[in-house]
């Protein structure tokens, strides 16, 4: 039987997989995320699709492939998907819970099953227990929306439910994963959600544990008529887990793969030699010499690099202060893997009147943990405060006189994203706060940040290290996704490269 491969979004772009795999009467997506590239080309902070819409404005500005596989509530009167193909999707394998992977599932039938790991269905549960106003967290359970009196627009309902639909689990199923995952922070009911296991599915595949920048990441392998297809996620050889993505190059190889479509977002760049040790000792340096405040900014969910600053304030006698969602995350993730990652960390206390569902939990847990503002303005050399640019605003109630800013994460990739590192520079001069990991630099553009690389370790495989994972699997094709330089892989690599054009299928099964 015919076995073509579809790639809806994510074939010239860094983000935004979607990619459908056809194979005897079976369909698949690995993936099904955001592409912020697309979006940033119509939308920004004040002007983005409206939630009353539905799947509306996503399709028209091309977050949603023309297909008919969305949920009938999200479906408003003026949208007709009747002439749109009807694709077969059997379930949506999630590689990891980035929101360029997974943020437009929810968007999809509640029909279609979601495979992933226990550690990202936790993860992405804690997302949407912890942000009830994006649809894009809506991945383990979701608000129902109904249409309004003018039923162009829809309105969430005011049930006291929320739908789930069908979870594979790729991994073991406990009992503390079952009952987080069946608890819910907002006192609702779940409808729908049987947790089934990998030979509950009539589809073979393998689940591969994976390193990347977030926990519970993974790689798939689909058996098909014509041979194995493994499908990479993100992943890295370089990061203090890179043990789990050699294991999963011996288990692909094993397989003999017909195709490898493999991430190549740093197809064209070195390592460098930086590791997630060498980013510790480069912030060991920042950090040892401050008696105040010393703040790190690191991407979301990057819990690895969580580890690297309470390593750090261990030896430097100071105590991590993170915020509650991160702290109610940290306890989710003990109920995969039984490590308590809250032992010896302080949970920052917002000024606030309510306390959301999530924080009342955090409270009956950690309460004896929390540090208020004032305490840390007392005592600003005692602590290590986990914040990013987005939480600037509650250094206000700290009001640090001096201290050390340390910016851990990516650099900036667009315009926008380098205003903001304007903005970060004009809060932390608010507080005489000295930078480290990046500095605002003028040329004839005028005013741009400048990274010190020293301070991260990205979560994508370097080129070189590419090359290797593909000649170590050796599949007889490769096709190339989540990378802007496609063409960069038959340059690199002797063998069988197909270059994907987004929405034409590629027919395995008429290859030589």
């Amino acid at each position: 039987m015919a076995v073509s491969i579809t790639i809806y979004d994510g074939c010239q772009s860094i983000g935004g997989n979607k990619i459908y795999l056809e194979f005897d009467g079976h369909g698949i997506f690995f993936d099904f995320g955001i592409n912020y590239k697309k979006l940033g080309g119509f939308c920004e902070e004040f002007l983005t699709p409206r939630a009353g819409r539905g799947i509306h404005d996503y399709l028209h500005i091309g977050q949603l492939p023309r297909l008919n596989i969305y949920r009938d509530d999200l479906i408003p009167r003026d949208i007709d998907l009747s002439g749109y193909q009807n694709l077969k999707v059997d379930a949506v394998f999630l590689s990891h819970a980035h929101l360029d992977h997974v943020g437009r599932a929810p968007m999809l039938d509640f029909r279609i099953p979601f495979v992933a790991s226990p550690l990202t269905f936790t993860i992405l549960k804690c997302l949407r227990d912890c942000d009830s106003h994006r649809i894009e967290h809506e991945i383990v359970y979701s608000n129902l929306r109904a249409p309004g009196k003018d039923d162009r627009y829809l309105i969430v309902e005011k049930k006291n439910l929320f739908w789930r639909r069908k979870f594979v689990v790729a991994g073991p199923l406990t009992n503390k994963f079952e009952d987080f995952m069946n608890f819910c922070p907002w006192r609702k009911k779940f409808y729908g959600g049987e947790f089934l296991m990998q030979n509950d599915f009539d589809i073979e595949f393998k689940q591969f544990d994976t390193d990347h920048s977030i926990y519970g990441s993974s790689a798939f392998g689909v058996n098909t008529s014509c041979g194995w297809i493994i499908y990479t996620g993100d992943l890295r050889m370089h990061g203090r887990f890179a043990n789990k993505t050699r294991a999963f190059i011996n288990g692909a190889k094993a397989l003999c793969p017909r195709a490898l479509i493999i991430e190549g977002t740093r197809i064209d760049a070195s390592q460098e030699g930086i590791t997630e040790k060498a980013v510790y000792e480069k912030c060991m340096a920042a950090a040892s010499y401050e008696r105040g405040l010393i703040v790190a900014d690191f991407s979301p969910r990057n819990f690895e690099r969580l580890d690297t600053f309470k390593k750090i304030a261990k030896e430097l006698g100071r105590e991590p202060v993170v915020l509650m969602k991160d702290a109610y995350c940290l306890d989710a993730i003990s109920c995969v893997d039984g490590k308590d990652r809250m032992r010896n960390v302080r949970v920052y206390r917002d000024i606030k009147e309510k306390m959301d569902g999530y924080e009342i939990e955090v409270k009956g847990k950690h309460e004896e943990a929390f540090v208020d503002p004032t305490d840390i303005a007392k005592d600003p050399g005692e602590f290590i405060v986990c914040f990013s640019f987005w939480d600037m605003n509650r250094l206000l109630d700290i009001k640090p006189e001096g201290g050390t800013y340390i910016y851990s994460s990516s650099e900036a990739y667009t315009e926008e994203q380098a205003i903001d590192f304007l903005r970060l520079r004009n809060w932390l001069s608010l507080f005489k706060m000295k930078i480290k990991g990046f500095e605002i630099v003028e040329d004839s553009e005028g005013p741009r940040p400048k990274f010190d690389l020293g301070y991260h370790v990205s979560g994508h495989a370097s080129g070189e290290d590419i090359v290797k994972i593909i000649d170590m699997i050796d599949p007889e094709v490769v096709i190339p996704v989540h990378t802007e330089k496609p063409e960069k892989f038959s340059e690199l690599i002797d063998r069988k490269v197909l270059i994907p054009v987004e929405g034409a299928s590629l027919e395995l099964s008429n290859m030589a």
